[in-house]
C-alpha cells in the first residue's frame, strides 16, 4: 500500500513539474512535428486581417443570436485563447466576435500603417457590435519597438510609449456606449513569457528528460505594457497565465505528455483547450 502511495506520489510530482513519464517515453500531444501548426479554430477560419490589409475580418462563434456578445481583441497572442474562449462561448450561450491582427499592437501607437489603420477601424467596427464584455490580449514581447522622429527605439526603450497607448486603447474600450453603464467589463488577459528557445524543438532533443525544456518565471521588460494600462484605469484584476503555465520558478514546455507551447511565445491549441474551465473561473461572467 505505501509503495503504491508513493508511486503514485511520484506520477503526480512529475505531472506538476511538466515532466512526462511513460517507459517508452512520452507520446507528445499534439505531436512535436504538428505542434507549431497546432493554432486552433480561428486560425484555420482565417479569423484575422492580413499584413497588407487595414479592413477587419470579423468572425462569430458560440451562438450568433444570443442576447449577451462577448468581443476578443488583439494580435497572435489573443488569437492563442479562441479554443477556451469558443467553448465557453458555446457552454454559456455567448455570441462570441472577435478582431484580430498578426504583428499588431493593440496599444494605440505608431507602429506600422496598416496595424495603425486596422486598430482604429477595428475599435470603431467592434464598438458598432454592442459588446457586453470585452476580452483584450497582446504580446508584450520583443518584436514591438517604435519609433521617434524617425529614430529607432529599443524595445525597452519604447515600453514607455506602450503603456501610454495601451491606456489609450483600455479607455476607449471601457468607454464603449454599450459597456459605460454596466460597471467594469473589459478583461484583460496578460502576455506569458517568450521561452528563450523553441519548446518542441526541445523536447525533441530531450525525449528522456522534459524537465531540462523549462526556464526562468521571469518578465523580461517587467510587468507589461498590457498590465500597466490595466492597472492606470484600474481594470483589474488582469488574469495571468502564469498561475496556469509555471510553477513558482519555472514555465516548463509540456505537461504531463500535452505540448504547452507552439513555438518560443505561442501556447498550443490543444493545451489551451484544457484551461477552459480555469479561464471560465476567471473571467467572471
Amino acid at each position: 500500500m505505501i509503495k503504491g502511495v508513493l508511486a503514485a506520489s511520484l506520477v503526480a510530482l512529475f505531472v506538476l513539474s511538466g515532466v512526462a513519464w511513460a517507459e517508452e517515453g512520452p507520446e507528445w500531444i499534439p505531436p512535436l512535428e504538428k505542434a507549431s501548426r497546432d493554432r486552433g479554430e480561428m486560425a484555420m477560419d482565417d479569423c484575422r486581417t492580413k499584413p497588407d490589409q487595414i479592413q477587419p475580418v470579423m468572425c462569430v462563434y458560440g451562438d450568433p443570436h444570443a442576447d449577451k456578445t462577448v468581443a476578443l481583441i488583439g494580435d497572435s497572442h489573443a488569437m492563442q485563447w479562441g479554443p477556451p474562449l469558443i467553448r465557453l462561448a458555446e457552454r454559456r450561450g455567448w455570441r462570441l466576435v472577435t478582431f484580430l491582427r498578426m504583428g499588431c499592437p493593440i496599444a494605440d501607437v505608431k507602429f506600422e500603417p496598416n496595424c495603425d489603420r486596422w486598430r482604429d477601424l477595428a475599435l470603431t467596427q467592434l464598438a458598432d457590435q454592442r459588446p457586453g464584455h470585452i476580452i483584450v490580449s497582446t504580446s508584450i514581447a520583443r518584436r514591438y519597438t517604435l519609433s521617434v522622429r524617425g529614430r529607432s527605439l529599443s524595445r525597452r526603450g519604447s515600453e514607455k510609449m506602450l503603456r501610454r497607448g495601451m491606456t489609450r486603447t483600455l479607455r476607449r474600450l471601457a468607454g464603449m456606449p454599450s459597456l459605460v453603464r454596466r460597471g467594469q467589463k473589459v478583461k484583460l488577459i496578460r502576455d506569458q513569457i517568450t521561452a528563450p528557445f523553441l519548446p518542441p524543438k526541445c523536447l525533441a532533443n530531450h525525449p528522456d528528460d522534459p524537465g531540462f525544456c523549462r526556464f526562468a518565471r521571469h518578465r523580461k521588460f517587467g510587468p507589461g505594457f498590457d498590465v500597466a494600462g490595466a492597472t492606470k484605469l484600474g481594470l483589474l484584476p488582469a488574469i495571468d497565465p502564469l498561475q496556469a503555465l509555471c510553477a513558482p520558478r519555472w514555465c516548463y514546455s509540456a505537461r504531463g505528455n500535452v505540448v504547452i507551447y507552439r513555438d518560443s511565445d505561442h501556447l498550443t491549441a490543444t493545451f489551451a483547450r484544457t484551461l477552459t474551465d480555469w479561464l471560465g473561473r476567471r473571467i467572471g461572467f
